[in-house]
């Protein structure tokens, strides 16, 4: 079964500034963290869209959240802010999610809270939610709009606050975002049961098919390294079951073309 992802960038344009780094701009980072989760979590083989084209496209917030019509996860991203004089205090990770836990949504918050917490080295906060104080129904647009379209499981990540100068300062780091949305999509896909999906060739397993795999490759065709099982996969290139010279020539044709 192909899991099918819906993501959103929380805002467009120039966006909510931070206070403490004035460089940072949530819109701006939130945008680039939504297309590197994308490209990780297609490495699993999930099915990806995202709710806009362009980083300057506005869209109102329940149509963002109804776009996730047949699909079986919504995520939006942002970065929270707090005003007063200890704002600039708080550092923390949450997650907002359905207001009566529909599908159990607070299990995979929670791993999210987690997951996200440990690799800012902020606060972990928790799965929340925030109900209407007019009715059974949720606060957030986004959350209205994906659970009017039946999708079963929808979450805002904040992550950590930008009105605090640690957090913003390491969201303005593009190694930090990679290293966020690579631990996002493991996340999800440990979550959903799934296993990431390699290239064949690629049996140092890094996402790319290059001189080091075919390295390795004609290492085991000559007896010379031993492979695990899903190596062993990977490596056999034309599926015949064995680790030869055809695999090791057909790697050195996708690594030279490539």
């Amino acid at each position: 079964m192909q899991y099918k992802i819906m993501l959103d960038a929380g805002h467009y344009g120039y966006r909510n500034q931070s206070p403490a780094v004035k460089e940072y701009y949530e819109s701006k980072q939130m945008w680039e963290l939504h297309l590197l989760l994308k490209t990780e979590l297609e490495k699993y083989g999930f099915f990806v869209a995202t709710t806009r084209d362009v980083q300057e496209k506005d869209l109102a917030v329940v149509k963002r959240g109804r776009a996730a019509k047949g699909y079986d996860l919504f995520i939006s991203l942002h970065s929270n802010a707090v005003g007063g004089s200890k704002g600039g205090n708080v550092n923390r990770v949450d997650v907002y999610t359905a207001y009566d836990n529909l599908n159990n949504a607070h299990e995979l918050g929670q791993i999210l809270v987690k997951a996200i917490s440990e690799c800012m080295g902020v606060d972990a906060g928790n799965s929340k939610t925030r109900k209407s104080e007019k009715g059974d129904y949720e606060y957030y647009g986004v959350l209205r709009g994906a659970r009017s379209v039946g999708c079963p499981l929808y979450y805002i990540i904040e992550h950590s606050f930008h009105t605090n100068e640690y957090a913003a300062r390491w969201l303005m780091l593009q190694e930090n975002l990679l290293r966020l949305a690579k631990i996002e999509a493991a996340a999800i896909a440990a979550y959903f049961g799934v296993k990431k999906e390699f290239e064949l060739g690629d049996i140092n397993m890094d996402g790319k098919l290059d001189s080091i795999d075919v390295m390795l490759i004609k290492r085991a065709y000559f007896g010379t390294l031993t492979l695990t099982d899903e190596q062993k996969r990977l490596a056999d290139i034309n599926a015949d079951g064995e680790i030869d010279i055809f695999d090791y020539l057909a790697a050195k044709r996708k690594y030279f073309k490539g």
